[in-house]
């Protein structure tokens, strides 16, 4: 089955089926097949949605709706991030990088936090302008609705982008479908404000921006904090688990140490020590190390090298 039919099989199965655990898809071509999805999808999303915010609010008069539009518009900024930088990090190794230019991908990552950062810094700003200035948020109970819907529209797009980021273990895009929730979150507070300035409860938008802002910063700090660790070179225990458990497999590893992994976004460096019978002939121990590089490559998407330690004094291996 080719690339583009996995992922639209994929896309009629899953998209019904957000509360479930996703396959995790490694390979480099269908992770990059996934992001342009996600970000496209948001892009043409966000526009379509940004245009029907846009029009409403000049025929309703509307200056809250107006002003979420271009709130929405500007996700698209977040969406073009993830595009260009899965894009720049599927370009080929060269000579001053011969491993690729997968982190870019983090870089990217980076980025989007750093707007997330600045979009609750500002969110909680002007929350606290308006908690001190009482000023009733001007609207009707059709624009509340329609921020009800729209906020339930880009929910559904976060945990699409969600889905898709845990798919492939991107933070790119679970950083993008931060940005959707943020939007979601503004919309469904513009509405609650709305329909609390009925009743003269001005200051509740504000309380509740304030709130929603720290929450906004602390994803992005913690988005941040992600990235940058992959970026500066993460350990992942488990992966280091799953890589001695695959060469253990093969008859005449009895053992496994000093294994190391490079991270490229979906590209790995990885080298490793087996542990052998220190009676096995050369040759079969050069077989061995060949076998097991083929496999970890094939199964983590690597390059790997694999060094060959004899053992003493041991008890002969079972075959």
């Amino acid at each position: 089955m080719n690339l583009s039919q996995r992922m639209s099989d994929y896309m009629i199965m899953k998209k019904l089926q957000l509360t479930e655990a996703p396959e995790n898809i490694s390979d480099p071509q269908g992770r990059q097949s996934v992001a342009y999805l996600e970000a496209w999808m948001s892009i043409i999303g966000n526009l379509v949605l940004s245009a029907i915010k846009l029009l409403l609010g000049f025929m309703s008069n509307s200056i809250s709706l107006i002003a979420d539009a271009v709130h929405t518009a500007s996700d698209v900024l977040t969406s073009l991030v993830v595009l260009v930088g899965f894009r720049l990090s599927a370009l080929p190794a060269d000579h001053k990088h011969p491993f690729g230019h997968g982190r870019i991908e983090y870089i990217a990552s980076l980025i989007i936090a750093i707007m997330l950062i600045a979009i609750g810094f500002g969110f909680g700003k002007s929350s606290i302008e308006r908690f001190y200035s009482n000023a009733p948020v001007q609207g009707t109970w059709l624009v509340a609705i329609i921020m009800v819907a729209a906020a339930l529209l880009k929910e559904l797009m976060s945990r699409l982008s969600i889905h898709m980021g845990e798919t492939i273990k991107s933070s790119a895009l679970i950083a993008d479908a931060w940005h959707h929730r943020t939007d979601a979150i503004a919309s469904a507070l513009v509405a609650v404000a709305i329909v609390a300035s009925f009743y003269g409860y001005n200051r509740v938008d504000a309380i509740l921006g304030i709130g929603v802002s720290l929450l906004i910063i602390w994803t992005g700090v913690e988005i941040f904090r992600e990235a940058g660790s992959k970026l500066i070179g993460e350990q992942d225990d488990k992966q280091l688990e799953e890589i001695s458990a695959l060469a253990m497999t093969q008859a005449g590893v009895v053992g496994t140490h000093d294994i190391c992994v490079h991270e490229y976004g979906a590209n790995r460096m990885i080298s490793l020590h087996l542990e052998i019978d220190n009676a096995m002939p050369r040759q079969q121990a050069h077989d061995l190390a060949e076998t097991v590089e083929k496999l970890i490559d094939e199964s983590f998407y690597a390059r790997t090298i694999v060094h060959v330690d004899g053992l003493r004094d041991m008890e002969p291996p079972i075959y």
